[in-house]
Order: structure tokens, then sequence, then C-alpha cells
């Protein structure tokens, strides 16, 4: 222990008699280690820290799948029922299903997430109220729970400044009063980490923001609700799992109209968690580069300390010391750096996840919950300065067992440009510019796929001013078919006469859904035994209102668009897209033409762009369009278009759809550039770290290399003054001088170019419309690399020339 001390003690006098390079060595360290804290805390916040609860090993996630879904989903509201009290393995199962409000009365307006949750949602996952209470299943308190709300921590500090006494006050929600009953643990908002919990009510809660809404959730075919369930105290998940079989074979049949071929599915809530982990661990491999630059720049900087001492080495080895003492010397001195490193890169890491709202919400990313710097995050870094202590002080300590005393006590200097001299400075230097060259070429590709991303065009203008607005299905709130179908054009018309509003739409779905509904018609040509595609097409549709194109930007090649003599009565028509029209007649006009559509002949009477209907990097898919006036649908989604900003108009569209009906059933509304830009969010935010992580780590391998030429040039000094004595030109100096730079460069470029085709191949399957291949992006990767290094060692190179040859002679 007393050598430890004196090594320390010793180390700190060493690293303040040379403040440039501990302030550089440190602030390397701490851009290395901070960049690999912050990913961390993203990913253990996103997919490795459990949830809040109690007991969270002991929750399960439970899935439905039946025939007509085709695979594992959410649930209905009857399934919860099913499942809370026949299943004997659980001891309890919450459902919850994510909505969307409006809280208007005192100050902003505000659009807000809302969980609608069982009254045992905080009872089965065991969380308690910061403030006030929470909702319970006890039958003491449920009565008053109706009419009743939960705030998150984030929404009571940022709406109510952290109001004390704000339980049994009122909030207004889509115009509705509800008492506010307690706030949750700032650390839970929810169970689903990318998109948090503004707010908690539950079903009855629910109905009273949107009458009727008791009749949606008891519709079996209505699976929108997510379900955890507590395993009991000697419950197993095969336990629990062979119940859930059982259970599911009875409702098979005694409810087959709705819940054919049912079946459960129960997975750990960790392992559930845990998908999408993958993408966690490419971004912390990608950060890890970086600290492998930062720790091989900070070795060569100790190497560079490590030739300065040499002398003092070579004296104290040939006075009888042991080697032993001085590796432990210098490992000292590694980890006095690396802490210092460590607490100023955690101090960073803090910074940059405090910018992670800002950040979210210009680039519309979901914030995510549960990313913090806590003592997990803080044993991380621990961790990881002790190992970029070992990684990059190592290094230099072996060479103290390598000191040839001869030369050294002699005075002799290695001579410039020899080969050989140096080779651990130069593999190190070279790995930075390889590690840097895999950075910039991985985040090329992935901003190359970006950019063909955000030019594709999906069908309408994305950058159209327009608010959408998610209508529940009328029907299931009072309407009959024909009053619902009379409320669209109503509504539409009042909302296109609203100031700043040029027009209004609807349609069963956005013209992008993001997921795929298994919903479609049936398509043929009359008169055809077989169509392009040997047989009647499976084709999925949308069903509009007249103006929807235009609503959206979606242009129209041929023919017309919907009008108001398309009526119930009159003749059925269908506008289908270009890629249906290449297919059923290449080379011709389909308008005017007869199309079979689920049966019944339609005429075609127009043609739009094609676009994209699922996802933005779906192929080309035929799809038709039917007019709302001759197919109703339950189903509705409005589109404003606004002459300004879109979001401004929440309140106003809000206000003329209540008067309207003040019992609609609006239950979101969004922008259609948000929207859209949701479906980009994970590429844009790859692309934008790693774009970020491939410049700090051509910054640092710049300053590596920098620092190794000017210790050469200053190493050196007395052999340039000789060459330049002997008649050497500025010229031959700065070639001499530039030529190991440029060799580490290209060694360490050439090097980086293999290694990124390996990790491109790696991740193909996030590229779109680009090869991991692709020799634009490593061709500007390598010209990146290789111009910041030769920028880095012109200056010192540059100063070699400037060299006086007298001062230069007596140099040492």
């Amino acid at each position: 222990m007393n050598d430890l001390v004196h090594d320390l003690r010793y180390g700190l006098r060493m690293l303040a008699r040379t403040p440039g390079f501990t302030a550089v060595a440190i602030l390397t360290l701490a851009l290395g280690i901070g960049a690999n804290t912050a990913v961390f805390s993203l990913v253990d916040g996103m997919y490795l820290r459990p949830w809040p609860v109690r007991h969270p090993g002991r929750l399960v996630w439970i899935s439905t799948t039946t025939e007509r879904s085709g695979g594992y989903d959410a649930s209905s509201f009857p399934d919860y029922l099913e499942l809370s009290g026949e299943i004997p393995a659980f001891s309890g199962v919450a459902a919850w299903d994510q909505r969307g409000a409006f809280i208007s009365g005192e100050g902003q307006g505000q659009l807000v997430s809302v969980d609608v949750v069982s009254e045992n949602y905080f009872d089965v996952l065991g969380v308690r109220a910061a403030l006030g209470r929470l909702f319970s299943s006890s039958p003491a308190e449920s009565s008053a729970q109706g009419d009743g709300v939960v705030l998150s921590d984030a929404l009571w500090r940022k709406r109510y400044a952290s109001d004390p006494a704000l339980p049994g006050k009122s909030i207004l929600l889509d115009g509705r009063d509800f008492t506010i009953l307690g706030v949750a643990p700032p650390d839970f908002r929810g169970l689903e980490k990318e998109s948090p919990t503004d707010l908690w009510v539950t079903p009855g809660g629910w109905n009273t923001m949107v009458p009727g809404a008791e009749r949606e959730y008891q519709i079996r075919r209505n699976r929108r609700f997510s379900l955890m369930a507590r395993l009991g105290p000697a419950a197993t998940l095969a336990g629990a799992q062979t119940q859930l079989r059982t259970l599911a074979e009875r409702l098979a049949v005694s409810h087959p109209a709705d819940d054919k071929g049912i079946s459960f599915r129960a997975i750990r809530a960790a392992e559930k968690m845990h998908q999408g982990l993958g993408t966690g661990l490419f971004l912390m491999a990608m950060a890890g580069l970086v600290l492998l630059i930062a720790c091989a720049n900070v070795a060569s900087l100790l190497l560079a300390q490590t030739e300065r001492r040499r002398k003092e080495v070579a004296v104290r080895l040939a006075l009888g010391a042991s080697r032993m003492p001085l590796l432990s010397q210098l490992l000292a001195e590694s980890l006095l750096l690396a802490l210092a490193g460590g607490a100023l890169g955690l101090l960073l890491a803090a910074w940059l996840l405090d910018l992670l709202p800002l950040l979210a919400s210009l680039s519309a990313i979901p914030a995510a919950t549960g990313i913090r710097i806590d003592f997990r995050v803080l044993l991380f870094a621990i961790g990881l300065a002790l190992l970029t202590a070992i990684l990059f002080g190592l290094a230099p300590g072996l060479t103290s067992f390598r000191v040839d005393l001869l030369p050294l006590l002699k005075g002799e200097e290695p001579r410039l440009g020899a080969r050989g001299r140096l080779p651990l400075r130069s593999l190190l230097v070279a790995a930075e510019i390889a590690l840097s060259v895999v950075l910039l070429a991985s985040s090329g590709l992935l901003l190359r796929s970006l950019l063909f991303s955000q030019r594709i065009r999906p069908g309408f203008d994305p950058h159209k001013n327009v608010l959408l607005l998610t209508l529940a299905p009328p029907v299931l709130y009072g309407y009959t078919q024909a009053q619902a179908a009379s409320l669209y054009p109503t509504l539409a018309a009042r909302f296109a006469a609203l100031p700043g509003v040029a027009s209004a739409a609807y349609a069963r779905r956005p013209p992008i859904s993001g997921s795929e509904t298994g919903e479609t018609v049936t398509v043929a040509i009359p008169g055809r035994q077989t169509s392009a595609r040997n047989g009647p097409s499976r084709i999925r549709y949308n069903v509009i209102s007249q103006d929807f194109f235009a609503a959206i930007g979606a242009r129209l090649l041929l023919g017309r668009d919907f009008n108001r003599f398309d009526t119930p009565t009159a003749p059925l028509v269908v506008v289908i897209n270009h890629e249906l029209a290449r297919e059923f007649w290449p080379n011709q006009s389909a308008v005017g033409r007869r199309i079979l559509v689920d049966g019944e002949d339609n005429l075609v009477i127009g043609v739009v762009e094609t676009g994209r209907y699922v996802d933005i990097h779906e192929p080309a898919e035929p799809y038709v369009f039917l007019p709302y006036s001759q197919h109703f649908s339950a189903e509705t989604w409005f589109f404003v278009q606004t002459s300004g900003s879109a979001q401004s108009l929440v309140p106003a569209v809000l206000a003329a759809a209540r008067g309207a009906d003040k019992n609609l059933p609006i239950v979101d509304a969004t922008t259609l550039r948000r929207y859209l830009a949701a479906f980009l969010a994970e590429e844009r935010a790859s692309a934008q770290f790693l774009g970020s992580l491939g410049l700090l780590g051509m910054f640092l391998a710049a300053v590596g290399l920098y620092g190794v030429v000017a210790w050469l040039v200053q190493r050196r000094t007395r052999e340039i003054g000789i060459r330049m004595a002997l008649g050497a030109g500025p010229v031959n100096i700065l070639r001499l001088a530039l030529g190991q730079g440029i060799r580490l460069a290209g060694w360490g470029a050439a090097i980086g170019f293999l290694a990124a085709g390996a990790v491109a191949r790696l991740m193909s399957h996030r590229l779109y419309g680009v090869k991991s291949t692709d020799p634009l992006t490593y061709l500007v990767a390598i010209t990146v690399a290789v111009f910041i290094a030769l920028l880095a060692c012109l200056f010192p190179a540059h100063r070699a020339t400037r060299v006086s040859p007298i001062v230069a002679l007596r140099h040492q």
C-alpha cells in the first residue's frame, strides 16, 4: 500500500510538470469515456434496466394471435377479463392501451400521451404514488376513479410547477373535467419506454372522455390492449403457458367467430424489453471504436513521455533499480490520467443526456424514459476508466523493459525517417486512422441511406402543413352507420371553414399505416380468365373522401378525383395507382376501363402516383382507392391542410369538432410532417450518432498524428540542422518530415478500408438504396481521413523547415 501511495504521489508530481500533455491526455480520455458512458446510459435505459416496479423478474408479457391476425399482437379487453379470472398461475393481470388527449384550461393547450389502464394496473406492477394516490383495485376506492387521472412526474413538474397541493384539483381533458388523484414516481412513465406516458385514466375515465368507449372495449376483435401479468409465488412460466393454452382452446370453442385459432403467448418481461438490444450493442461497439482511438492516442503520448524520460530510466537501471517498480510507477500515472478522464467524461455524458429531450424534439424522435446517470452507469464509467488505464498504460510501461542503456547514456539520437525505430507508436497511429475510417465509412453509408429514404416520394407531399386527427369508430359510440356517414362530410366542412385552413378530407387509414393490416380487396379485369398475376389479385386499399389527394399533395396522373356526383346510387368508381395501371394495362390508358373489386364492376376514373402504403422502404405495389360515399368505413382519419403551422390549429380544430358533437371521439392529433418523421426516426438517429462518432474519432486520430510528427521533429532537431547545413532545402525537409506521417495515414486508411468493408456487411440490413460496398462512400471516407491526416502532419513539418541550422546543431 505504501508503494502504491508513493507511486501515485510521484505520478502526480510528474503529471504536474507537464500540464500541456496532462490536459490533452485527460481531455482525450474524457471524450472517449464520455461518449461510451452516454451510449451505455441509452442502451441501459432502453434495453437493460428493469422497469421500476416491484419484483420485475416475476412479470410476464402476454400477447395474442388469431387466424385473422396471423401473428402475435395486442389483446382485447375481453381477453384481459378472461385471463384475469382463469389463469391461477397469475396473481394479477394488468391491461393498458396508449391513446392521446388534449389538455386545455389554464395555460397553453397541450397534447399528451394517455394510457387507458385497468384499475389494478399499479397494484399488479407494484408502483406506489409519489404524491396523492394511484388507481386501486380495492372496491372501497374504485368508485371515485372513473373521473380521476394520475399524472406522470414529468407532466406534474413541467405543466404544474411541482405543485404539492395538486391532488384533488381539476384538469380539463378533451373538454371534460377530471380530478387529479396523484402523481406517479419520477422513474415510472409507463411500460412503453420509447413512448413515455403523460397521464393515466381507467376505462371508465376514458368513457367519460369519449362516451360510448365501453362498447369498443367489449368487442373481442378489437385487440389494442397490451397485457402484463405477475406470476404467483409458486408459479412457473411453463405452468402459466399450459394454462393459457387450455384457456385458448376453450375460447376458440365458445367464441368461434372472434377467437378461432386464438392462442396466447407469455414471455418474461425482460425478454420483451431486450428485443432490439442488437441495435444498442451495435451503437456501443461503434462508440467503443472511439474509446480505442482515445486509448491509442494517449498511449502514443505516454510513449513520447517515456522517451523524454529515457535517460532518467537508463540512469536508474544502471544504478540497479528493478524494472517492475518502474512499470508500477508508469501504470500509476496511467491510472491517474484515466480516473481524471473518467470523471470529466462522466460530466460530459451527463451533459449529453441533458440534451436528449431537445434533440428528440428537433428530430421528431420519441424521448425515451429511464435514461439517466445512476450507480449502474457510474460503475460502468469507473470500470471503463480502469480498463483504459490498462489499455493505454501497459504499452509505454512495457517499453521500459527494452531500454538499451549504452546508446542512451551516450546521448545518441535516432535519425529522422529511420525505419523500424518506433514501430509501436507507428502502429498506434495507424490503428487510430484505421478505426476513424471505419467510423467515417459506416456513418457515410447510413447517411447516404437516410438521404435516399428522404428522397423517396411516399405518394404525397411530406412537406405540406397537414394536421392528422384520429377518429375512433363513431358506430361504437351510439351512431348508426347513416349518422356516421353524414358526420364525416359535416366535420370536413367545419374544418375547411376555419381561418388558416385550406382544405379538409378524410380516409380510412393514413397514407402510410406503419403496420400491415392484412385487409385487402380482390381485383380482376372483367372478361379475363386471368389477370397479370395469373388470377384475381388481393390488393391493399384505402377508402377516401374527395379532396383527399389534394389535401396530402398526392399527384393525380390521369383522369379525375372523386366528387359529389359519386353518390351511393351512382355507378361504382375507383381510382388506382400507377403500379396497378401499369400491371393491368401496360402502355395503355387505364382511365375508362372496367375493373372488378370484390366481384363488383367499377369504372376507373383516375390514376394516382404510386406511393408507400405500409412502410417508407417497401417496393412499389398495386393499390386501389375507393370513395367513402360508396364504401362506408367506420375507421377514420381526418387530414386538415393549413396555410401556416398545423400544430397551432389543434385547439381550433378540436373546438370545431366539439361544435358538431360534444361527445365526438377524437383520440389523437399530430402533424403529417411529424407522423412521417417517426418512420425515419431510428434511421436518422443512427446516421447522426455514427456521424458524430466518426468526426470525433477523426479529430482524435488527427491529434495523435500531429503529436507523433511534432515529437519526431522536435526529437530530431539536431539531425535536421545537419541536413540543412549540408545543403538540404525546405522542400527536402518538408518531404522528410511529412513522409512518416503520410505513410502512417496511408497504411491506416488501407487497413481501415478492409475493416470498414467487414463492418458494412454486418450493417447491410440497415441500409436502403445503397450497397454496403458503395465505392463512393469508401472513397469519401478515405479521402477525408487522409486529408485531415495531411493537415495534422503539415504544421509540425512546416515548423521543421524554419529551424535554424546553427540552433539545431547546438540542440542538446
